[in-house]
């Protein structure tokens, strides 16, 4: 799934909202961003073409709907960031997102519950763009910040 920032602020207050037209979003992002209508409604036709949002006309507006949930798209956006490492660099990514996220005692005790229940792999292989048999990566000197 391939959304920019801006696209994202746009579904963040469809999210929000549930559904909405050019003028809710507009009054829900006013505060944070100043932007045109004109710019609102590119970044709507990009996430329609996206099939991120459908459309239905409401008299002469435009109803924007999300086509998944957020909980659904943070999956898949996660899912797009692991596509994008090599599988033995995946315990790093995941360390710095817990390292750079603020979490709750209720956070933490969600991700802890969630590793206790994961079942290990008994291997792990490199699955970078140079397929050798011959393993390049180093898992171990990532850096731990971003």
């Amino acid at each position: 799934m391939n959304i920019s920032d801006s696209e994202m602020v746009i579904m963040r207050a469809i999210w929000t909202l549930e559904k909405a037209s050019v003028d809710q979003i507009s009054c829900k992002i006013a505060a944070s961003n100043n932007w045109s209508i004109a710019t609102i409604k590119t970044l709507l036709g990009r996430l329609v073409k996206k099939e991120v949002l459908v459309t239905t006309k409401s008299g002469r507006k435009f109803i924007y709907t999300p086509t998944l949930s957020e909980c659904q798209a943070v999956a898949l956006m996660g899912q797009d960031l692991l596509d994008k490492v090599c599988a033995k660099k995946y315990p790093n990514v995941i360390t710095n997102l817990i390292n750079s996220a603020d979490l709750t005692k209720e956070g933490i005790k969600e991700i802890s519950d969630a590793l206790a229940q994961k079942i290990p792999a008994c291997h792990v292989s490199c699955n970078c763009l140079d397929q050798s048999t011959d393993c390049r990566c180093h898992p171990e000197q990532i850096e731990q910040k971003f």
